[in-house]
């Protein structure tokens, strides 16, 4: 799942504190950072850590009725409070921007990236979901074939800056060389957006990872299908700049968290406990195997 985007309005949101729902997901961060089951590198110890919320992206991170941040990276990103013995806190932001952010030094970590050779050229990323990409369109309108030339002729909805982009593209060509019409690819600021294009028919069907279309299905039962071909077997992952520490540091933090039963915890509030990754890596094959 590539948690992609545009700007969300490049809106400033400012940085939201743990929940009381949170906070007991993380347990106590009161501990000294040096001595917690996983400390981050020195150099973080005194500073205040946030972490970017994708929101518009369920069951990943959206915001509630109440306007509150919730979902699975929300979650986790503030549950890992507990080993590294820092507070984790939260902030609405694009995927894009967030990934700009990483790199200014704003957030510490950006979760919901899916984990690519091309990032882990840019990144150092630790895994923590596997998931893969299918397609979702009206439940009304004609089903979308497991074949690519299925794809051919249609617009298909995704968010910026989506690792889904290539793989469309690549398939446009697919179809061209046979003769058929290309794929018209249309990009939008959060998977909520791309779905709203295809309900008011300005696209045939959004792409995405299967949790979040599966989530976004179950919310209007009957409305829509998932189909087409299935493609980007892949980790989601923690993005963090290269060579700073913070990786290993997140990946000890993601065990403890699996080994103590928060991790499943939270994959099994949001419905994904088949999403489950047996242990957290630093950079592993992208290659994901199905």
């Amino acid at each position: 799942m590539n948690r992609p985007t545009v700007t969300i309005g490049r809106r400033t949101a400012k940085v939201l504190l743990l929940g009381a729902a949170a906070t007991a997901a993380a347990g106590s961060t009161a501990a000294v950072a040096g001595t917690a089951p996983a400390p981050l590198p020195a150099a973080f110890r005194s500073q205040t850590l946030v972490s970017p919320a994708v929101v518009g992206y369920p069951p990943h991170a959206f915001l509630t009725n109440a306007h509150a941040i919730s979902g699975i990276d929300p979650d986790l990103s503030v549950a890992l409070g507990g080993p590294l013995g820092q507070k984790v806190h939260l902030q609405v932001a694009s995927f894009e921007n967030s990934l700009l952010g990483l790199q200014r030094g704003t957030y510490f970590m950006v979760t919901g990236s899916d984990i690519t050779a091309s990032r882990e050229k840019t990144f150092d990323m630790v895994s923590y979901l596997a998931d893969h990409y299918e397609f979702m369109s009206l439940a009304s309108k004609p089903a979308i074939g497991p074949a690519v030339t299925s794809l051919c002729g249609l617009t298909i909805s995704t968010v910026a800056a989506d690792s889904s982009i290539p793989v469309l593209q690549s398939d446009s060509k697919v179809c061209t060389s046979k003769g058929k019409h290309a794929i018209t690819v249309t990009t939008f600021p959060d998977q909520g957006s791309a779905v709203l294009a295809v309900e008011s028919g300005r696209a045939n069907a959004t792409t995405a990872t299967v949790t979040n279309l599966g989530y976004v299905a179950t919310q209007s039962p009957g409305k829509f299908r998932l189909g087409g071909p299935k493609y980007n077997y892949v980790y989601i992952g923690i993005a963090t700049k290269k060579g700073n520490g913070v990786a290993p540091a997140l990946a000890k933090a993601i065990n403890v968290l699996i080994k103590n039963g928060t991790y499943h915890k939270i994959l099994a509030k949001y419905g994904v406990t088949d999403d489950a990754v047996a242990r957290a890596l630093v950079n592993p094959n992208p290659n994901v195997v199905r």
